[in-house]
């Protein structure tokens, strides 16, 4: 559907434990060994069983996400990407390869692995440099575990994101823009920031329940998010998506897949993927989820999540707009009405009540984003696109 390449994204369900917030699909345990190669049998299956909806195919990008890959250790990292690459990449360069890693794994053995392994881009889950922060957020990593971490990745050569969270009780502008510039001197060129979210089933609420946590304050994570998106524009970073910093041309590339409608394909337990078809009444948004939970999942590595999902005319137009708009340039529409088979009056239509509230606006009629300062209400504005 597009001249761009397809991404390959890879669940490594694996933890060394489990954050108080976190809802996402992984195992922890003092002993992974096992399940760690019963998850690389089960991907060798994923992919003989899948076969065909990898042939043929051109990739330019692979991320490992999790859980936390670097959880698995540079020996079964290398078999992994050298597996994916005889099978499902091809010898060709990528344009990006990501692996996610924990601060507390990192050392000189594992990095060295990446790189042979042809990694250029790792993404550390900091959080925080902030011992409370830390603690808060029940992080394994000590404040100089995590800037030793960063500055091996960066003397190693490779393009090093960071994600921090901003919202943690206790949390004040002077950490957060201190935690900034110690990240940025040491030569991080991308920055991820996210509010503390606290999912339902999760131990947190538990925890608030015992009176160990209290719940985020959303208007003092606001300003919190206000004031690291300042901190990181005077340090000559690009706001470019809603949650992303970089400098010029760092942005993340396998990521704005998902912000431009690009197909990626996606291996591991509950790994999402989206492929884009042209169908009768113009693009259809094919989507499938794997099984969650590593045990469901290697029952059948080839089967999903029912039911798949296709979302087809003005509902695969609504998906695709309210992505496009997490990227702050917003895009140019003209290209984007004849992707969907959608014409300008029902565009107009649905974004009328946000342009009229100030928060979308065109750009010479053919560009349309979220206007400046008004990045902070796009769920609300994608939640109106949608409904």
């Amino acid at each position: 559907m597009i001249a761009e390449p397809a991404g390959l994204y890879v669940h490594v369900p694996f933890c060394a434990r489990a954050c108080p917030y976190c809802d996402f699909d992984f195992e922890v345990g003092r002993e992974l060994g096992p399940a760690i190669e019963r998850w690389e049998q089960g991907l060798a299956r994923e992919l003989e069983a899948r076969a065909s909806a990898f042939a043929g195919r051109e990739f330019d990008s692979l991320y490992l996400g999790g859980g936390t890959p670097s959880a698995i250790g540079a020996e079964a990292l290398e078999r992994v990407i050298g597996r994916l690459r005889g099978e499902v990449l091809g010898p060709k360069p990528l344009r990006e390869l990501t692996v996610e890693l924990n601060p507390e794994h990192v050392d000189a053995g594992l990095l060295a692995a990446l790189r042979r392994a042809g990694v250029d881009r790792v993404s550390l889950g900091i959080q925080s440099l902030d011992p409370i922060g830390l603690r808060q957020l029940g992080r394994a990593h000590s404040p100089a575990r995590a800037l030793a971490a960063v500055e091996q990745a960066i003397a190693i050569g490779l393009q090093t994101s960071v994600d921090l969270i901003v919202g943690w009780p206790g949390h004040g502008e002077a950490g957060l823009v201190a935690d900034i510039d110690r990240l940025v001197e040491l030569g991080v060129e991308h920055v991820s920031i996210y509010a503390l979210t606290i999912e339902p089933d999760t131990p947190w609420p538990k925890l608030v329940r015992r009176g160990l946590r209290v719940l985020p304050d959303e208007d003092g994570q606001a300003s919190l998010l206000l004031c690291a998106e300042a901190r990181l524009r005077e340090q000559g970073f690009v706001h470019y998506e809603v949650a992303s910093y970089a400098r010029p041309g760092r942005e993340a590339w396998h990521n704005g897949k998902y912000w431009r409608a690009v197909d990626v394909l996606a291996l591991g337990p509950s790994g999402a993927s989206v492929e884009l078809r042209r169908g009768s009444s113009g693009v259809e948004v094919i989507r499938r989820r794997n099984r969650r939970g590593l045990d469901a999942w290697l029952a059948d590595p080839g089967a999903s999540e029912e039911p798949s999902e296709t979302l087809v005319g003005e509902v695969a137009a609504g998906e695709a707009l309210w992505l496009g708009l997490r990227r702050l340039d917003g895009f140019e529409v003209g290209p984007w009405l004849a992707r969907f088979g959608v014409d300008r009056a029902w565009l107009d239509a649905r974004t009328a009540n946000q342009v009229q509230r100030g928060n979308l606006e065109w750009i010479a009629d053919t560009t349309l984003r979220v206007a400046p300062g008004r990045w902070l209400w796009h769920d609300d504005i994608a939640a109106d696109l949608l409904f």
